[in-house]
């Protein structure tokens, strides 16, 4: 597995004057990290919020929707003595070695993936949040409370003229006033209610599938993130990518071999023309477990002999520069489809 997917990113992004600022928010703190290393925060555990996308210092282009569960954390030099072990692949080195990425795996920052209600995140963080939604909850109240107050004029005047259509106007927009956050908060219930219906149980199932399968989470979306990010980046113009939920979790076996099938909607970001445009698709990968054939990084440079040919070759090539003979896996985890 060529270990080039940082690199490939980081180079289409200097080449075209791109900058992605991610806002994260770490407790009550709103933080950021920019791709161009113009402002780095230290990142412990934080929720993605936004990514902006500057062209030559220009903003064009900008992205809200986050799977909330996932959290994030960047290495820095704050305990640079300190020992540390990659959550990707295992390397085991000093804090300081892991400030530009792991020297071995390439993975600069520690993903975590938390059993949040999906159900609750879904309707406050995407949909309540949103101006769209806010719209569409007053013009609603508007509606309903205008003709509330066309049957109480109906009912209780004597005439009814234009004067009376007049007020029906005027008290159905103060009364919109008065019921919006009524409506704000019913609507989402009666709106939204099934999805949230869905949504939380589709979450139990993830949460039922961990605790069956008694994969060890955060390695396991280490090894996936890692691999994401080969898989996409060295796909033509894509300069970003995001995971917006994960829908399935099948596992099974074959060969012996302990198989995920993951199904997940995914955000991939393009610089195309001149232009960056994103495009939301449902992708499938299958992830195989390696347990057996990984290799285990020590502090230092990992140079070994090709069990092959004897030749002294880097652990971290993937195979033997010389025979080709393959070497073990990196990580527990490997992307085969």
């Amino acid at each position: 597995m060529p270990l080039i997917s940082d690199k490939e990113q980081v180079n289409l992004l200097k080449k075209n004057n791109i900058n992605i600022k991610t806002k994260y928010i770490v407790g009550n703190k709103i933080l950021e990290r920019n791709t161009n290393n113009s402002y780095n925060d230290d990142i412990d555990n934080g929720v993605r919020l936004k990514k902006e996308y500057y062209i030559n210092d220009k903003l064009v282009h900008t992205e809200t929707k986050f799977d909330t569960r996932m959290e994030y954390t960047f290495i820095s030099l704050e305990e640079e003595n300190k020992e540390y072990n990659c959550p990707n692949c295992g390397h085991h080195a000093k804090i300081k070695d892991f400030v530009d990425g792991c020297p071995y795996c390439g993975t600069y920052y520690n993903v975590d993936y938390t059993s949040k209600d999906l159900g609750s995140k879904y309707h406050y963080d995407r949909v309540l949040r949103s101006t769209k939604y806010r719209i569409i909850t007053a013009i609603i109240d508007y509606i309903i409370s205008t003709f509330l107050c066309f049957i109480f004029i109906k009912t209780t005047s004597r005439t009814f003229n234009s004067f009376d259509i007049g007020k029906i106007f005027i008290y159905g927009g103060i009364l919109s006033l008065i019921l919006y956050y009524f409506f704000y908060v019913v609507d989402a219930y009666v709106v939204l209610g099934p999805i949230k219906a869905y949504k939380d149980a589709q979450n139990q199932k993830q949460i039922d599938f961990w605790n069956r399968t008694k994969i060890d989470k955060k390695s396991f979306y280490n090894n996936l993130n890692y691999e994401l990010r080969n898989k996409y980046y060295t796909t033509k113009d894509v300069i970003d990518y995001d995971i917006i939920d994960f829908d399935e979790f099948i596992d099974y076996k074959e060969k012996n071999m302990q198989c995920v099938k993951i199904k997940a909607y995914v955000r991939v970001v393009k610089y195309v023309n001149g232009k960056i445009e994103s495009k939301y698709m449902v992708d499938e990968y299958i992830m195989k477990k390696v347990t057996d054939d990984t290799l285990e990084l020590k502090a230092g440079e990992n140079i070994i002999m090709c069990p092959g040919c004897g030749a002294s070759i880097d652990a971290t090539k993937g195979a033997c520069s010389y025979c080709g003979n393959k070497i073990k896996a990196l990580t527990e985890w490997m992307l085969v489809k």
